[in-house]
């Protein structure tokens, strides 16, 4: 019924919007608290908000403005220009935690193959939400270390869709998802690359098109529809429409719709999204959750979480430690402070696991219990990580990384 609709689309929107607002006001995470939000919500505490399909529906357009504005906000020249050093944090943040992760999922936990390793992946997958939060808190957001582990990030979580639409499919049909992805990935390259030279002419199409609707609504319309054409065409592939609503926004960055215009957009969407489609989409998050049958697995959990996060802070330091030691800007004091708190930003979990893991329980790859249990965990992680940077070096000392 649509009254029925509205009413839990507006307990939920109304208590994820004051608890993150809450758990913000401490120097928290939002995303945490608009998850606790549902998990008092739902089945886990006052059980007066269920999902169903229109819900389901709801949350899954909220998804892609969440995904669109995160690539929306980034640069490709930060990707372009970083691949290298973020490479290595990459490997050392996620790809080795993923794989010790996932052999304590095989041997702990019983969901079977594909959701041991779905846990695993939700629970070691950095997430940019989380991470952009904490660099532009500390301060870093225009510094090279700041673009530095942006960059790591975004390689990350792009890996961890590709792996998360591996894993759904057979060998045949994951080598062909590949084979597409890499023909994407040139495709965009040689287009932004085409478009960055056309830029004039492209900001003129924008200026020109509002203008002749006498409405600036018109340029709103066309990115959209233009990234819902690129989640529509990496849906179709194979890979998932999330990942194509990120590169959608990835190309459409400040140098090519132009300042004025990306400033516009962008605060809109900001808007948009931090007043209604995030808390929305995380509070019904929460709501989906139900602990009251993970309770045994908790245990498993609580040691896939140590041991992975653990690994992750440890060889970021020490790749970090690499990449800053010859740094002509950092003082010897300073270099040894700057790995430290690069390790543990990097250790930040949140939106993008709890992502990876709804798109795998509506897929069907997962149990409800294994969902929740990566909820609860993240949710955990997520509040954990931003106080233990604050513990770190106060944040003049990595303005000046090269």
């Amino acid at each position: 019924m649509p009254y029925q609709i509205i009413w839990q689309i507006l307990v939920v929107l109304t208590s994820a919007v004051v608890l993150g607002e809450l758990f913000r006001q401490f120097g928290l995470p939002s995303v945490a608290g608009e998850l606790l939000s549902g998990l008092i919500l739902g089945p886990t505490l006052l059980g007066v908000v269920s999902i169903d399909s229109q819900i389901n529906a709801v949350s899954t357009i909220a998804l892609f403005f969440i995904i669109f504005l995160i690539g929306f906000e980034m640069k490709t020249e930060t990707l372009r220009k970083n691949i290298p050093k973020a490479s290595i944090l990459t490997f050392s943040s996620f790809i080795l935690p993923l794989a010790v992760g996932t052999l304590i999922a095989f041997r702990f936990l019983d969901f079977g193959p594909i959701s041991d390793f779905i846990v695993a992946l939700g629970v070691t997958v950095p997430s940019i939400s989380i991470i952009s939060v904490i660099v532009m808190q500390s301060g870093l957001l225009e510094s090279p270390t700041g673009q530095v582990i942006l960059a790591s990030v975004v390689i990350t979580d792009v890996i961890a869709f590709v792996l998360l639409a591996a894993v759904s499919q057979s060998a045949s049909n994951t080598f062909r998802l590949i084979v597409y992805l890499m023909m994407f990935i040139v495709a965009f390259a040689a287009l932004d690359f085409v478009l960055n030279k056309k830029r004039d002419s492209f900001q003129r199409m924008l200026s020109s098109s509002s203008k002749y609707l006498k409405s600036e609504d018109i340029s709103y319309a066309f990115l959209i529809a233009l990234g819902l054409l690129v989640s529509l065409i990496f849906q179709e592939i194979g890979i998932g429409y999330i990942l194509g609503a990120f590169f959608a926004g990835l190309i459409l960055h400040e140098e090519l719709i132009g300042r004025e215009a990306f400033q516009r957009i962008s605060r809109t969407l900001g808007r948009l999204n931090r007043g209604f489609f995030i808390p929305l989409f995380f509070g019904f998050a929460g709501v989906e959750a139900n602990l009251e049958s993970g309770f045994s697995s908790l245990l498993p959990l609580a040691l896939l979480v140590i041991v992975s996060v653990g690994i992750s802070i440890s060889l970021t330091y020490f790749a970090a430690r690499e990449l800053t030691k010859n740094s002509p800007q950092l003082a010897a004091e300073q270099v040894r402070n700057v790995p430290r708190q690069i390790s543990v930003i990097l250790a930040g979990r949140g939106a993008v696991g709890i992502i990876i893991v709804s798109i795998a329980l509506s897929y069907g790859l997962i149990s409800g219990t294994a969902y929740s249990l990566v909820i609860f965990a993240t949710a955990v992680v997520s509040i954990t990580a931003p106080i233990l940077v604050a513990r770190q070096e106060p944040k003049s000392e990595l303005e000046n990384i090269s």
